[in-house]
């Protein structure tokens, strides 16, 4: 029986050969591999930091522990091992996930520190939310204001909250809004409006940066040549504005947001010891006070992993948004 005819390959046609996908899988792989190194490098810090100790054993037992429990320790968790050694193992675990039980809550560490994530979530979301949009305002207005007081005053204010402690201004928002105005409580344990406060103060930390960035943004962009053209044409200035100018400034906007709301997640630390906050921040100076080593570490790495994954999904946006950032 004679076998059918070899049928030609059709050619793909020319306008799928030039569709691409919206951000390179290279640049995807690129950024990856730095967030990856990032994690690697803060856990090999926390390790380090663990090892200055001379032996991370004492620090798992009681301080009045007899010496043959930490002698066992030691041996149990190889910390009498050499140096590479104990590295090794020490990667090993972070990968797996498998770490010693937290000293203080006698259990999984990572489960301990994941319970802490939602409200450290919360508390950064509507920092970043309230962030973006008074920056965003105010490097608009700096941009863009025919006055001159309307393109200097709120910039200025915002440069100089920028040099205003974050626990100073916490405590001074307490004492405006919830002690003498009584508008707001002043902790957490007061319910959905106790975030009022420590968004508001956490907020205030990167205002200024977003400012600032957008509204050298939008200057650069008003001065290019399409923009020229598009006047030109005679298009309104609020069409010449939102489509022209805003959108092209968006993308090296948002290389700062995401800079700004990975930090949130460590940087929330003091603003979350302040109002008494229950995130992960304040989990992590619990941990240091009470020397539980295993919930310093799992602490650490998902505040990293938190960072990474943040200024990851950040980036693609920005390539999305910004066309020389998606070859």
């Amino acid at each position: 029986m004679s076998s059918p005819p070899l049928v030609a390959a059709r050619p793909i046609p020319a306008a799928l050969r030039r569709i691409r996908p919206p951000v390179s899988w290279r640049y995807l792989a690129s950024r990856a591999a730095t967030g990856l190194l990032a994690v690697w490098g803060a856990a090999t810090l926390v390790f380090f930091a663990l090892y200055s100790t001379n032996n991370p054993a004492i620090l798992l037992v009681a301080p009045d522990a007899p010496p043959e429990e930490i002698v066992r320790l030691t041996a149990l968790y190889g910390f009498d091992q050499p140096l590479p050694v104990q590295y090794g193992r020490f990667l090993a675990s972070v990968v797996a996930g498998d770490f010693p039980d937290s000293i203080r809550y006698g259990g999984d560490p990572v489960a301990v520190a994941l319970g802490r994530l939602p409200a450290s979530l919360a508390l950064g979301g509507l920092s970043l939310l309230i962030g973006v949009v008074v920056g965003a305002v105010i490097g608009y207005v700096a941009a863009t204001a025919r006055s001159a007081a309307a393109r200097r005053v709120p910039l200025a204010v915002a440069t100089a909250l920028d040099a205003i402690p974050t626990f100073f201004f916490g405590v001074l928002a307490i004492l405006v809004f919830a002690v003498w105005l009584g508008w707001v409580p002043a902790t957490a344990s007061a319910g959905p409006a106790g975030i009022v406060l420590p968004a508001l103060t956490l907020s205030v930390a990167f205002i200024p940066a977003v400012a600032r960035v957008f509204r050298t943004a939008l200057v650069d962009v008003l001065q290019a040549d399409h923009v020229r053209t598009a006047r030109a044409k005679g298009l309104p200035e609020r069409v010449i504005v939102l489509r022209h100018v805003v959108g092209n400034a968006l993308g090296t906007t948002l290389n700062v947001v995401g800079i700004q709301a990975g930090v949130l997640l460590g940087g929330a630390v003091v603003t979350e010891s302040v109002f008494g906050w229950p995130g992960i921040g304040q989990l992590s100076i619990s941990a240091v006070q009470n020397l539980d080593y295993p919930l310093v570490i799992v602490c650490v790495l998902v505040i990293a992993i938190g960072f990474v994954v943040i200024n990851l999904a950040v980036d693609i946006v920005a390539a999305l948004l910004e066309p020389r950032l998606r070859s």
